[in-house]
């Protein structure tokens, strides 16, 4: 008589792991298939990543794209027509340094792609080139994740800040070292390098993605054979109508304009509280809009 065979549940059942070399490498392939899509899916991406940050990252010599415009030109016009003090010395630093740092204002950061332009106030505007021009290359390296180190190139990101910060850091030599100017054509400077860096009006209409922000670090005391504010001068808005004086009036539309007046003691008669503001009433005469203003 065969023996009572009892039905064992299917739950209670335990199969022993099959430990066949044909087993083995039907897991190992799986595994692999599993590792070799997550690899390419890592590579399609990193290569998205790196043709995107490659075009992003051709640039001129002046670090700036060579392959689009930039998008923004922030100007700087440094007057040196008198000796800077210690203390606009260290304003003009600090505003140096907010153009450069991510953690500056918006209005004035000059960010990745866009372009820091320097003029020095000349004595004739025969001599008006620019002092320098620099475009920021980039996020700083120190900020970057461990993603942006393999798909930026850290080492070339770190010699284009190095090369960027070379380039502004000679502003404040060329500041301490100037000799005073007898006239200070500030007026008919702005109609020079506005039109040379800014989009007309007629085209500003049209393009929307184009800035251009003006600051202008001076005394604000306009002299020049047309307009003199050592004596008497008309209001700001009658520039434009006075016969002798149109020819100072330049076109400001969709400019920002940042005006820094440097306080000087012995121009303190001249330097009033009219004065700064006959500079507001102009900028917006012309169509700019003063976005900050500020006695040092």
């Amino acid at each position: 008589m065969l023996p009572h065979l009892s039905r064992v549940p299917n739950e209670q059942r335990t199969v022993e792991p099959c430990t066949c070399p044909i087993h083995r490498i039907k897991r190992r392939n799986v595994v692999y298939r599993t590792l070799a899509r997550v690899l390419i899916a890592l590579m399609l991406t990193s290569s998205v990543s790196l043709t995107g940050c490659g075009a992003r990252k051709r640039l001129d010599e002046n670090l700036c794209p060579s392959n689009e415009p930039v998008t923004r030109n922030t100007i700087l016009l440094l007057d040196t027509s008198d000796t800077l003090t210690a203390k606009h010395l260290e304003e003009l630093r600090r505003l140096v340094k907010e153009l450069q740092e991510p953690s500056g204002s918006p209005a004035f950061r000059v960010a990745e792609g866009e372009a820091l332009i320097v003029y020095e106030l000349p004595q004739y505007r025969k001599d008006l080139v620019p002092v320098m021009k620099v475009c920021n290359p980039g996020d700083r390296p120190d900020e970057w994740s461990l993603r942006d180190d393999l798909t930026k190139g850290r080492m070339i990101a770190l010699r284009n800040w190095q090369r960027f910060s070379e380039r502004v850091e000679p502003l404040f030599e060329a500041a301490e070292t100037e000799a005073e100017h007898a006239q200070s054509p500030i007026i008919e400077t702005l109609g020079v390098i506005v039109p040379r860096h800014a989009p007309s009006s007629r085209r500003a209409q049209f393009e929307t993605n184009s800035r251009t922000h003006v600051i202008v670090f001076s005394d604000l005391l306009q002299n020049s054979g047309t307009l003199s504010h050592y004596g008497p001068y008309p209001p700001a808005k009658e520039i434009g109508k006075t016969a002798g004086l149109r020819q100072l009036q330049t076109d400001l539309t969709g400019i920002e304009v940042s005006l820094f007046r440097l306080e000087r003691g012995k121009y303190a008669r001249w330097q009033s509280r009219d004065h700064y503001y006959w500079w507001t009433e102009l900028i917006t005469s012309f169509g700019g809009r003063v976005i900050w203003q500020e006695s040092i």
